[in-house]
């Protein structure tokens, strides 16, 4: 009986651990994205979690740790989108957009390099650079999308790529400013 009592006892303080370390980490992530929001109108507070949720490192990430995993997806995000327009262009397209996916697909190697580029600075802790990696990511993207406006009549197939690696690059230097102790971007 007493083993049992025990038992039980052991499995409560463990579950109540546990509880409150995800509980923590949840708070960290979520102040982090709060913070990364109220310091730029272009942060997106929902996407900010489940961007940083959806990798399961940030269960137990530090606001430093988060910044790297911010840091990943957009690499990650940029270099498959990269893959993504070369399909794209093995398709049929009028001249225009044809010519328009060929430039997303030099601006999107550059932003893969940069995206890079970015997280082996952070890592170095050398913000200013990451800073200027990550801007050059969000303009390329930027670039690429506002392209097709410029014809009427012609959409984007990358609208949600391209909005996806601009809401990454600007949540990535939110954090970054979090981490490097400023409030401003």
């Amino acid at each position: 009986m007493n083993t049992a009592l025990y038992t039980l006892c052991l499995f409560l303080a463990s579950s109540l651990i546990l509880f409150h370390v995800d509980s923590a980490a949840n708070d960290v992530l979520t102040d982090t994205c709060q913070k990364a929001a109220a310091s730029s109108p272009n942060v997106k507070f929902d996407y900010c979690v489940k961007a940083l949720k959806s990798d399961p490192k940030s269960r137990t990430a530090d606001v430093q740790g988060l910044g790297l995993i911010m840091l990943n997806l957009l690499e990650s995000n940029v270099t498959s989108t990269f893959s993504y327009i070369q399909e794209l262009l093995k398709k049929q397209w009028d001249p225009y957009t044809k010519k328009c996916l060929s430039d997303c697909s030099e601006m999107y190697s550059d932003s893969a390099d940069n995206a890079k580029e970015a997280v082996g600075a952070y890592q170095k802790k050398r913000y200013p650079d990451v800073q200027n990696s990550v801007s050059a990511v969000s303009t390329y993207v930027d670039t690429c999308e506002s392209q097709f406006k410029d014809k009427k009549g012609v959409t984007s197939p990358l609208t949600k790529q391209n909005g996806d690696a601009e809401q990454l690059s600007f949540i990535g230097l939110a954090i970054v400013a979090i981490v490097k102790g400023s409030s401003r971007i």
